[in-house]
């Protein structure tokens, strides 16, 4: 990684890599702290809650006492009385965003780093119907290749995406308690299928007519698998555990994962542990010029812990709750006030420099929320200091 000609964001560096150093002895050098905003479980077509946002802060060990004195003091000064630091609570104030850039400002000067997965629910329930109806061990008109076309596979989501009708028969489908029909099934392929055929694909049309009975049987089982497995949490995990991995064999990191004790999830937290084992060499699958990492090996344990009694799991909150308000704006084509455009222009650097986040949005999203980010700092009208 090179060096950044900003004066201020090489000194950002600089602390990162201070605090990333081998401590004698080794032994686990960072926490993550993990929590989530905008869960509605299997119900992916909430309308209220069109966006998911599941991650936290990697918080170097021996920041902590320094920075929880720091937290200390921006709740006195901001007023902040209650028991426990929650996004709810501070969205409810004029000033949330100004509020929270100072809490952000604070865990950058202690050079913690924000993780985080993102979902904009449309999109990911569009790109869910691509992974199922596209997908060669049901759709035999595709090669098993075509498991790892990401590009083409975006492109179709995005073409998905612009069916609300697919989309919410689809949501409906996982939401359901019960196995879905193979009538259902079919009729959801039919759809599918009309929809490509009005945009002028009938290739791609001419596919999704002819699954087996077979095939629609397997389709059947995942839309009728267990409840964790049909959440977005089961789905932003894995994402988010692959960036903790990424950044972790980049700067031969050790850390332990501490998560809000969630109920229900205890199988996809169990999936994440089985990860946490030596690497054997052949631990990594390229997936679309992408790494798939099978193997954590420098993660110590994952742990759940009561966000009450955890005030780094109450920043993680206020991180992920931040998120999903800024990203809710974008998706509803509201401007954000100055205070929310400077951090996100921070995020997105983050994002650059660091590859700490990433999610599942339509091209356009990404677009505006770029837009949003730079485009005072471009022209020169936006404050971007912490």
């Amino acid at each position: 990684m090179g060096k950044s000609g900003n004066p201020a964001r090489r000194a950002q560096q600089e602390r990162v890599r201070r605090a990333l150093r081998d401590s004698p002895g080794g032994g686990v050098r960072s926490t993550f702290y993990c929590d989530e905003s905008g869960n509605t479980g299997v119900h992916w077509g909430d309308p209220d809650q069109p966006i998911f946002v599941h991650g936290g802060w990697l918080v170097p060990v021996r920041s902590g006492s320094s920075l929880l004195n720091g937290v200390t003091e921006l709740r006195g000064r901001h007023r902040m009385a209650a028991p426990e630091l929650k996004w709810q609570h501070l969205a409810r104030r004029r000033d949330s965003g100004a509020v929270f850039r100072d809490f952000f400002s604070l865990m950058m000067e202690h050079a913690c780093m924000p993780f985080f997965w993102v979902m904009d629910k449309d999109f990911i329930t569009s790109a869910k119907v691509v992974e199922t109806f596209f997908d060669p061990e049901y759709n035999r008109n595709y090669p098993m290749a075509f498991t790892g076309a990401r590009d083409i596979k975006k492109e179709l989501a995005e073409a998905v995406s612009q069916s609300a009708d697919v989309r919410q028969r689809f949501a409906d489908l996982m939401r359901a308690p019960e196995r879905p029909s193979a009538d259902a099934v079919r009729d959801l392929a039919t759809r599918l299928a009309d929809h490509f055929e009005a945009g002028n694909a009938p290739a791609l049309a001419d596919s999704l007519r002819d699954f087996s009975d077979e095939a629609i049987s397997s389709i059947q089982d995942e839309l009728g698998a267990a409840t964790w497995m049909r959440t977005t949490l089961g789905h932003s995990l894995p994402g988010l555990v692959q960036l903790l991995e990424g950044f972790m064999r980049r700067h031969a990191l050790e850390l332990e994962i501490v998560h809000d004790n969630l109920v229900r999830y205890e199988p996809a937290f169990d999936l994440v542990r089985r990860m946490f084992r030596p690497s054997d060499g052949t631990d990594v699958t390229m997936v679309g010029g992408e790494p798939m990492f099978h193997a954590m090996p420098s993660v110590t344990g994952l742990r759940l812990a009561d966000s009450k009694s955890e005030p780094m799991i109450q920043l993680a909150d206020l991180l992920c709750g931040f998120v999903r308000t800024v990203i809710a704006k974008v998706k509803r084509g509201e401007e954000l006030t100055a205070d929310e455009r400077a951090v996100s222009f921070h995020l997105a650097m983050t994002r650059d420099e660091w590859s700490s986040w990433d999610g599942n949005m339509p091209q356009w999203m990404w677009q505006e929320f770029g837009r949003l980010a730079f485009e005072g700092v471009l022209n020169g009208t936006l404050d971007i200091s912490l």
